[in-house]
């Protein structure tokens, strides 16, 4: 049966019979399809079903309709000088809200609002406001405070907090001279054999300023009552032996300070910089950018300094235990002060001398105006009932030696370039091949190109310490500069006025005895202590002393 597709709309019929003819592509409909087809439009709606829900939360339910504060919190962490901080508040609805009254909670002496009318304040719909809140000198040590904007139906909170901190404004008795303790921190563990695994503990070294001072008159009143009154705080403390001497005067409001040689110095972004004139007349001010030896201050200068103030980086500090002091009159008064930095150092490390095989060597002389100290113990095990024979053994077999020598160092370039070397130990942590710096090694026959083994005049090191730690290598200096290190990998008595010392390598070059100014024994050694001081004489000369300690390898 073949349909016959007819349809009828309001205005017209339509006929497919001809519209499907037989074709290649279309072979199934090769013969005419026919049906009604009725068309029903337009379609009258459908009722929708009633779904319940609620809004989601967007944007603007999210941002608005509240009051803002930005920002919420302000830390002047340390106050030095008078500083002025920025928030605004903002009224995120659309309609007027009426600030009733801001107050103010906790310890805000020396705190001040400015920038819009006292309450009753109306913030008109989406209207802001910036304030300027003030901190002053004058007020409570510790700022701990807060400021409440009570717009009736919400309160919203400006936390401030931060530290006054008064400038130390009594210079260093350079009869007494100044010291600069670094210290780091290593934890060592040693075997039974007197070897060591060092562990490094701290990553910056903590820095201690020790100073001694004399004030008379109105500057002993003013020492009296900075050492009772703020003893137990913080104050900035000028770096006396970093101090330059400024060449002209520094204006009030001026906003940058040239001085000398910056990057040899505790200059810093975010530090501080002080300028002293007189023990009443000093301020501080933080550093915002350092270009060269331009400083460029974070808030202008307050005061006028005349030519040839003094101008110092400065470290925030406390003082460290008690403070002592003496008044040989009833006018002066003096004392010796430590203060101890807040802020770890950061030093770059840099060895001084050459490096040979991994381990920098100390190529500096010692100043032996003050004598050298060496001492030797014995890690020994005493048994003792207290009733018998007392027994004692040495468990490593090695002595323990100590060598302890002093430098004279003279110029901020080669002051910096120790501090630098200090950073390189690291404390105990790291060690470099220590010479004896004393001569400990006669040759006594030319040495050449070829030779591994060079003949000493014999000083019984083969038969008691061929072994021994600090004999492990041979330094050899000659007259014309150059300098040779070689292991000694064996010692050999020959005959009663001479030993041959084996070396791990030949010099390379042919080395007379006459040409030879020294030969000295090395061993690796480390610090014995994680501190080092650094005495200043003056602000351009000081004296280093370091006791090392001979390390078994």
């Amino acid at each position: 049966m073949i349909l016959q597709p007819v349809v009828t709309t309001a205005t017209k019929s339509i006929n497919f019979a001809a519209a499907y003819q037989a074709s290649p592509r279309h072979p199934v409909m090769a013969a005419p399809i026919y049906g009604p087809l009725t068309v029903t439009l337009p379609v009258s709606d459908e009722p929708a079903a009633q779904i319940a829900g609620t809004i989601p939360f967007n944007f603007l339910d999210e941002f608005y309709h509240r009051i803002h504060l930005k920002p919420e919190r302000i830390d002047f962490v340390n106050l030095i000088a008078q500083q002025t901080r920025t928030f605004e508040v903002w009224n995120a609805h659309f309609d007027t809200r009426l600030l009733s009254a801001i107050e103010n909670t906790g310890s805000y002496g020396g705190l001040t609002l400015s920038g819009a009318p006292a309450p009753p304040l109306a913030y008109g719909p989406l209207q802001s406001r910036v304030y300027t809140l003030t901190a002053q000198m004058a007020g409570d040590p510790v700022i701990e405070a807060q400021f409440a904007f009570n717009f009736g139906t919400e309160v919203v909170r400006l936390s401030i907090s931060g530290r006054r901190i008064v400038v130390w404004p009594l210079r260093p008795d350079w009869a007494e001279g100044l010291t600069e303790r670094l210290e780091w921190l290593t934890d060592v563990l040693t075997a039974h054999d007197g070897k060591e695994q060092r562990i490094r503990l701290r990553r910056h070294a903590r820095r201690a300023l020790e100073m001694g001072w004399i004030a008379d008159g109105r500057h002993a009143m003013i020492a009296s009552t900075l050492l009772a009154g703020w003893g137990g705080r913080k104050y900035c403390v000028p770096l006396w032996m970093e101090r330059d001497i400024l060449a002209n005067a520094v204006a009030a409001g001026t906003t940058a300070v040239t001085v000398t040689d910056a990057a040899l110095k505790d200059y810093r972004v975010g530090g501080y910089i002080v300028l002293w004139a007189s023990e009443t007349q000093t301020e501080a001010i933080e550093i915002a950018a350092i270009s060269g030896n331009v400083i460029t201050l974070k808030t202008p200068v307050a005061n006028t300094y005349p030519a040839h103030s003094s101008a110092c980086p400065a470290m925030v500090a406390r003082i460290d235990g008690e403070a002592r002091a003496q008044r040989p009159t009833d006018r002066i008064m003096t004392g010796r002060i430590r203060f101890i930095d807040e802020a770890a150092l950061d030093l770059a490390s840099q060895e001084i001398g050459s490096v040979w095989q991994g381990y920098a060597v100390l190529d500096e002389r010692p100043d032996f105006s003050k004598d050298a100290e060496e001492d030797w113990t014995r890690t020994l095990e005493i048994l003792d009932n207290l009733t018998g024979i007392v027994v004692a053994e040495d468990t490593t077999g090695l002595p323990v030696i100590r060598r302890t020598y002093g430098w004279i160092i003279q110029g901020r370039q080669a002051i910096h370039r120790w501090k630098r070397w200090a950073a390189a130990r690291a404390g105990r942590v790291n060690p470099l091949w220590l010479p004896s710096f004393m001569e400990s090694v006669d040759i006594v026959q030319n040495i050449q190109q070829s030779d591994t083994a060079i003949l000493v005049r014999n000083a019984l090191h083969a038969r008691y310490a061929a072994d021994l730690p600090h004999r492990a290598a041979l330094r050899i200096e000659t007259t014309a500069g150059q300098v040779y290190h070689r292991r000694v990998t064996a010692a050999a008595e020959i005959d009663a006025d001479r030993e041959q010392l084996s070396l791990d390598a030949a010099l390379g070059t042919a080395v007379p005895v006459s040409s030879i100014r020294r030969a000295l024994w090395m061993g690796l050694a480390r610090l014995e202590s994680d501190a080092l001081e650094i005495h200043y004489e003056t602000d351009n000369l000081a004296r280093i002393e370091a006791t090392f300690r001979i390390v078994v390898q």
